[in-house]
């Protein structure tokens, strides 16, 4: 047996050879602590995937809030980016690898638990004086919470009040955003409006399914992310805030 094949089998033995325990013991306030790679590692891209894999025992025992949280860790989140928008990255390259996300998307609770974490979110709330490199870390995780928050099946157990509280929030956001389009960018623009967008096709709002179908950007935006231009996302906030005030006025 091979270094790299016991570095595995001990690593998961740590964690849940004892059945006798819960496995979910080996969890820090609620989350799963992902294991470091090795510095001088020799594994394979398949070993690395199995190695940060969530282990099937603690996806089972592990709380909705915890699970949410330990996606966010999950160390390759990253490669939401790395396809070839960011719809394909999540199918891809994050949720084909990782139980973590699969297992959330099956949660009854996952909507209004998202939606207790998102109200948490502040998309600017960095510390300017922050390294580059920190600054954009702070800005990614925003997005690839509001990519795996806007998965239609993470909007479909959504209550009739929490779609109105998402889309409150996720305006706010979107504003906020714009308000720091400096480090935002239009991209952080375009997650958010994927987001409203996926949330008006889900509940049929009608103006929007007509500019949908009509409007080939919007399509591109609420399918993929973009790109698109600013006069689109722009479009789909007002169609957002047009929906919000008719569900506040029902």
């Amino acid at each position: 047996m091979n270094r790299t094949a016991l570095l595995i089998i001990l690593t998961f033995c740590i964690i849940s050879c004892n059945k006798n325990d819960n496995p979910c013991d080996v969890l820090v306030d609620g989350v799963y602590q992902f294991p470091e790679l090795p510095e001088d590692h020799d594994m394979t891209s398949e070993e690395v995937t199995q190695y940060w894999d969530l282990p099937e025992d603690i996806g089972e025992c592990i709380s909705t809030e915890g699970l949410i949280e330990t996606c966010l860790n999950y160390p390759d989140l990253r490669l939401i980016m790395a396809g070839s928008n960011p719809q394909q990255g999540y199918e891809a390259l994050v949720k084909a690898r990782f139980l973590g996300v699969r297992i959330l998307e099956t949660r009854p609770d996952r909507g209004s638990c998202l939606l207790k974490k998102y109200q948490t979110i502040a998309p600017s709330g960095y510390d300017p004086n922050w390294e580059l490199v920190e600054i954009g870390r702070y800005l990614l995780n925003v997005y690839y919470f509001e990519i795996i928050f806007s998965q239609q099946d993470n909007l479909e157990p959504l209550t009739d009040f929490e779609i109105i509280e998402l889309l409150e929030k996720a305006l706010s956001v979107y504003e906020e955003k714009k308000g720091d389009i400096e480090n935002h960018a239009l991209f952080g623009l375009e997650v958010s409006t994927t987001l409203l967008g996926r949330l008006m096709l889900q509940e049929e709002y009608e103006p929007f399914l007509n500019v949908y179908k009509e409007n080939k950007l919007v399509k591109e935006l609420i399918n993929y992310y973009g790109p698109v231009d600013m006069e689109t996302v722009e479009l789909v906030f007002t169609l957002s805030k047009n929906f919000l005030n008719q569900l506040k006025n029902n």
